[in-house]
């Protein structure tokens, strides 16, 4: 099944998604306390990717406009 979402939406998507995770999940690590640095660290680490995916999404809105096709925008 095709999607009719272009990848840039997806990217921006998935990125601000796993941006927000990564930041949860490092408050969780930060509140549970020091047993927890490891956790602390891959919510950074998942955070920092998540800002990478987002900003590539965000370029390609830069680049190629909106999601809607020049077709979709005449109806």
């Amino acid at each position: 099944m095709l999607s009719k979402l272009q990848p840039r939406v997806l990217g921006l998507a998935i990125g601000a998604g796993a941006l927000v995770a990564g930041l949860v999940i490092a408050l969780l690590g930060l509140v549970l306390g020091t047993d927890f640095v490891g956790l602390v660290a891959a919510g950074l680490v998942i955070a920092a990717m998540g800002l990478v995916v987002a900003i590539v999404g965000a370029i390609g809105f830069a680049l190629h406009g909106s999601a809607r096709s020049a077709r979709q925008k005449m109806r």
